[in-house]
């Protein structure tokens, strides 16, 4: 039974979280795992305080999920609609304390309307563990000013909260960036760059981002490269460029919240000097949502930018009603209802773009964000026929061990297979540690895989998979084996090709390699 203390509206948002939370938990279930989430499994058996993507709090969290559940897609996502429901509740308690209990109804209200939320809701991704975190460090930075003590407990338990977003998920920077922008922007708080509550907060998030820059000391900053390139992407930008990322954004939001979004940052700007709780939730949602723009412009940009800049977006949209329309009682209520009913539309659409052939609208499966979702299942259970067919085929050595090895095209396939396969399939792997399925190996760091046991690797002389054949899988139906593989292997064939469809759509042509003879050279 709920408290009795409960208002009305609090009520309301425990029943409507927990609906919520119950039909994501059986989206998860039913929804087929993504590339991402496979490599975040695979990530979590090889532990480690940090690793080529960042720190291992976000790969950790997959770990009790699979153990209770085992390798499904409910196991690696169990935990996401309770994270979903943690950062509703984390909203709703901030914006209730910076501006009013009416304000925080509509911001979780936008929160969970939103397409790009209730994705994240339901598929794991590191972005969510990050925003639920960075939400805790807001509250505890809101109760850190109102109270005015330069050495208040809640200054380091805001450091600790955005020092262990930016561990799980590096696009969270943008939390303490927005803290930055927060204080020096403002003649109230300014002081409090030269008092002790702002060092203890950032030697705190330090000491939680510490082992990341240490594990990159230790590997040539390949994790620092890889983020480079992330954040500054090398390639082309433009108009174009900008109109083709603005329109993910616009879809991640539905059109008329992100324009509500546009009118509340004018709002924000405006009020900057005279309204404590609008400067605060301007900060934080304007710094992040203007910087993720500007560095996914050259590389196209993703929809993962906006989160976190998403809660406190919501809350500034619903700060900005009552502020800039408390007169207008009729034209608030138009504009709240316009705003929500669009996501009740776009939402279900987004998670399954089925809906759309249903109503009788033709939409290329190819175009679609859902195929990141779709076929895995049916990919790997082809890709294992074909592995029993082709292990007993492949010569045993003098010992009687397996001579077959997979390797595929790049990290993300490899992670979708290593997480469907079964164990028991005839290939050869020295232990536990060793991925079922490897990729490409290169001298240069090119993904997580690089720094786990491989292939390539030599000991007393002579790499363990010399000799050995190894079927080379990859969904690009245009390109051949790379040259890093036909170098290492004597030779080469076609052994198996198939296309996954999903509803009786294509969504990807896969071919098999049988190579043979690995020289066990490394390059």
């Amino acid at each position: 039974m709920l408290a009795p203390d409960l208002t009305f509206t609090q009520r309301m948002l425990v029943w409507s979280v927990v609906v919520l939370t119950l039909a994501r938990w059986v989206m998860g279930g039913v929804l087929d795992i993504t590339p991402g989430e496979a490599l975040l499994v695979e990530w979590g058996r090889h532990p480690g305080l940090a690793g080529y993507e960042g720190g291992w709090g976000a790969a950790f969290l997959t770990l009790p999920g699979t153990l209770l559940f085992g390798k499904t897609a409910f196991g690696v996502r169990c935990l996401v609609p309770l994270m979903a429901a943690g950062a509703t509740w984390g909203l709703y308690r901030l914006v209730r304390g910076a501006t009013g209990e009416k304000q925080a109804a509509w911001a979780v209200c936008l929160l969970n309307l939103t397409p790009v939320f209730n994705h994240a809701a339901v598929f794991y991704r590191p972005e969510l563990v990050a925003v639920c975190l960075q939400l805790c460090g807001m509250a505890a930075l809101w109760r850190a000013l109102r109270r005015a003590s330069a050495w208040d407990w809640h200054w380091a338990l805001a450091g600790l909260c955005f020092g262990a977003a930016i561990y799980c998920w590096g696009g969270a920077v943008w939390g303490l960036v927005s803290v930055v922008v927060l204080l020096a922007g403002g003649r109230r708080w300014r002081r409090q760059l030269i008092r002790p509550g702002f060092w203890i907060l950032m030697a705190d998030a330090a000491l939680l981002v510490w082992p990341v820059w240490d594990w990159n000391v230790e590997n040539a900053m390949a994790g620092v490269d890889h983020w480079r390139e992330v954040l500054l992407p090398v390639g082309e930008s433009g108009p174009m460029q900008v109109v083709r990322l603005a329109g993910k954004w616009v879809l991640g939001l539905t059109p008329l919240v992100a324009a509500a979004g546009v009118w509340a940052f004018g709002c924000g700007v405006r009020r900057w000097g005279s309204s404590d709780s609008g400067r605060y939730l301007t900060a934080f949602a304007l710094t992040p949502f203007a910087g993720g723009l500007v560095v996914s412009v050259g590389g196209g940009g993703q929809t993962a930018w906006i989160a976190p800049a998403l809660p406190a977006l919501c809350g500034l949209i619903a700060w900005a009603w009552e502020d800039a329309l408390a007169d207008r009682i009729v034209w608030k209520q138009r504009l709240q209802w316009l705003t929500v009913l669009p996501a009740l539309i776009l939402t279900p659409v987004a998670m399954e773009p089925d809906v759309l052939r249903l109503a009788g609208m033709g939409v290329s499966p190819v175009r679609e964000a859902s195929r990141a979702w779709r076929g895995w299942e049916t990919l790997s259970a082809e890709v294992a026929r074909t592995v029993e067919a082709a292990g007993p085929q492949a010569e045993l050595d003098a010992r009687g061990g397996r001579r077959l090895f997979l390797i595929a095209r790049d990290e993300r396939l490899a992670s979708i297979l290593n997480f469907r396969l079964p164990e028991g399939l005839p290939v050869r792997r020295p232990g536990g540690a060793y991925p079922l399925v490897h990729v490409p190996e290169s001298p240069v760091p090119e993904s997580a895989y690089h720094f786990w046991p491989r292939y390539d690797a030599v000991s007393g002389g002579r790499s363990y998979f010399a000799g050995c054949t190894a079927l080379y899988i990859t969904d690009d139906d245009r390109r051949d084996p790379p040259d890093r593989i036909v170098r290492a292997f004597g030779s080469w064939r076609v052994l198996s090709v198939f296309d996954v469809t999903s509803r009786g759509q294509k969504l990807r042509r896969v071919r098999v390699f049988a190579c043979y003879g690995y020289s066990g050279i490394p390059e």
